[in-house]
Order: structure tokens, then sequence, then C-alpha cells
């Protein structure tokens, strides 16, 4: 439906094709799993890769070959385009409290004169965050529990980046976040993420026009693959998740104002032991428009909240007495099967506040139970459309 407005980039280059390889062991890498790598990439990039770059992003290769590498600072590229990084080794993050920000970061990667592909990032190898080691006894309370680091590391960001092509690289438990793709026309494809059970673990966070992301598998505690404001255009496909919190649109916080969000579709997803399966989440005080999103053929086994329309969402506190005009409409849900826990938790709850009611809401063949076979009611609250009997008609 909307993949004709996605463009599809394919990498079918390795680092034995390309015109110029920057190898990392040529530029101070050592595999050793002590010496920190990320100086070495930033010199490869810049004494090897800068100037030799081509029209084609496949043609100049910077090179992590096989081995076992230590991470103990971040590396950040801005105003790059046209170059591939190939991860093949195994890079282990170094615990070190302080450290913060984004370990492989990409800032404002485009090239204007061209539309072709602009970073490929790819390989065989698998980048270990030990976030374990940042969120001791799995608490995420550092306001009260001193020996917890609120601010420890994102793995992969690209920021401002248009023309992206993310896969390969395995992603194990990072600190926090492990991808957050910011931009238009790109894709991440045939990848795996795996981490500790717990939230702000998020998988992918996607934002900006055309994005694709498909063929992934995601275990860990909070967000699957996510869209977050402002996006025109995104599909997902072809999507595993364990143990998460969801293929969401959200949330939006307290403060947001301006949200655009349209044009989303989901399809072909399975969802195992999680909190969420579908969540479109946002505080009541937020202010904007979602609109246009359909999720397809999605299969739930063992999920908290299998299906979430909130408007009030307030994780961990109350929500605030005012209301903003955060506004849904037309959202469709086909083909979705499966189970939620054994709780008296709704299978379908739906929550939109008063005159800014959820408008256009679409169920067709949509069959959840509950483990145990228990029955409970379908929550709707403001909301109006077809395919539930608790829907009003608009």
């Amino acid at each position: 439906m909307y993949l004709g407005t996605v463009i599809l980039l394919v990498s079918l280059a390795t680092s034995a094709f390309a015109a110029t390889t920057c190898n990392v062991l040529d530029y101070g890498g050592v595999a050793d799993n002590s010496t920190d790598i990320a100086p070495a990439i930033t010199s490869a990039y810049n004494d090897c890769v800068a100037g030799a770059t081509t029209s084609d992003a496949t043609d100049t290769v910077l090179l992590v070959p096989s081995g076992t590498y230590a991470l103990v600072t971040a590396v950040t590229l801005t105003n790059v385009a046209d170059f591939s990084i190939e991860i093949n080794g195994d890079l282990n993050l170094i615990f070190n409290a302080s450290l913060s920000g984004t370990l492989f970061s990409f800032d404002d990667c485009n090239n204007m004169l061209t539309s072709a592909l602009q970073v490929v990032w790819q390989g065989t190898g698998t980048i270990y965050g030990h976030g374990d080691l940042w969120r001791p006894d799995e608490n995420l309370m550092a306001c009260t529990i001193p020996s917890a680091w609120p601010n420890r590391p994102r793995l992969v960001r690209f920021q401002t980046c248009n023309n992206i092509d993310m896969s390969g690289v395995t992603l194990n438990n990072s600190p926090m976040f492990h991808v957050t793709i910011i931009g238009d026309n790109n894709v991440a494809h045939d990848m795996q993420i795996i981490a500790d059970h717990i939230g702000e673990t998020d998988g992918f966070d996607m934002s900006g026009n055309n994005n694709y992301v498909h063929d992934v598998s995601v275990e860990n505690g909070d967000e699957c693959v996510t869209v977050k404001a402002p996006t025109n255009g995104f599909v997902g496909e072809n999507i595993q998740c364990f143990y998460s919190a969801g293929c969401n649109i959200g949330s939006f916080g307290n403060d947001a104002t301006g949200i655009s969000v349209q044009n989303v579709y989901y399809k072909n997803v399975t969802q195992q032991n999680g909190d969420g399966g579908i969540v479109l989440k946002s505080y009541p005080t937020a202010s904007g428009l979602v609109t246009n999103a359909t999720y397809v053929d999605f299969t739930f086994t063992n999920i908290a909240y299998p299906l979430q329309v909130d408007s009030f969402w307030c994780p961990n506190e109350a929500c605030p007495a005012t209301t903003g005009n955060i506004t849904w409409t037309d959202i469709t849900f086909e083909n979705i099967s499966g189970t939620g826990d054994n709780s008296t938790r709704p299978t379908i709850m739906i929550d939109c506040i008063a005159g800014y009611e959820c408008t256009g809401m679409t169920f067709e063949n949509v069959d959840l139970g509950k483990e145990g076979g228990a029955t409970v009611e379908i929550e709707v609250t403001n909301a109006c459309g077809t395919g539930l009997s608790q829907l009003s008609a608009c």
C-alpha cells in the first residue's frame, strides 16, 4: 500500500569488491580486546575514507575485520557521505560510569547533490554493549538508587541522515537504546537485536519520511520497532519481537506540540511474551495529529496489552488534569490474532480525549483472547469507527 513511497535500498557490495578498503588495523586498531578501537575507526575515516569516496557508497569501505576489540570511547562522524562501514569483528563496550551519549553517531550524513545511497552499515560482527553493568540489579531508578547510571550510552544513532542502508551487525544488550534513525528514505533490515528484558532498551526508533524496516528480530524489554514524530511514510514488515513493548507510535511527551505522524504501515509481525503489542500512546497534554496508520497480519502470544490506543499514557505518574488536542484518525487493524496474558487486563483498550475523539477506527478480522481462556471486556472511551460493537459510528 505504501511501499511505492519508500525507496528500497539494497547493499550488495562487500569489502572484497570495494575500490578502496580502509582497514582499521592500518590506523592503530588492535584486535586484543583491550586497545580502544574508536580512535582507529575515526582515523581510518579521516585519513583514508574521506579522500577516497566516489558517488557510490559501496566503492569505499571502512573495515573492522574479524577479531575481538575493545570499545572504550565514542565514534562520532559528522557531515559524512558516500561510504560503507563494515564491522566483521566483535566489539566489547568497556564499562565506564561516566560514559554517555551514543557510541556510534552519524550526524548530518547527507550529500545534497545526490539521492543515492549515502552510508552503508553492514557486517557479520556483534557489538556487545554489556548493558547490565549500567543497570545494577536491573534497576533503572537512578534517582533513588545511586548505583544506577541514568545517562548510560546508546549504541547507534543516525541524526539528520538520508538514504542509509543498515544491516547485518548484531547489537547485543546496549546500556540504553539500540538504534535511532532520524531522516528520510532510510532502510534497516536483516539484523538482530538482543537485550535484557528491561525498559529503556528500545530496538529501532524511527522518524522522518519514507523509512523502511524489514526482516529484523528484536528481543528486549521496551520498544521493538517504533515510529516517532515527525513521520510521513513508514513501512515495517517481517518483524519478530520477543519480550518487547510493541510496534508502536509514540510515546508523545508531556510538552510535545505540533506532532505529525501519517502514512504508517506495518505487516507480518509476530510478538511473544511482551508488555505491549500495538500501542499508540501519548500524554494527554500533547498536541498534534496521527493519521492513516495500518497494522496488518499480527500474531500475539502472551502479551500484557495486545492492542491499545491511549491518549492518557502517563507511565509511573498520575496524568495531569489538563489536556491538549492529540488526535488519532483513520487507524486500521486487520488480521490481528493471538492472546493477551492471563491477567484481567483488556485485550483491546481505546482511551481518547473528550472533544478530540479517535475517529475512523477500523477493526477487520481481529480475534484476541486471553492465556488460560479468561473472558475480559473490551474498553472504548471517546472513539468511533467500525468492527467492534463497543465503537459508535462516526
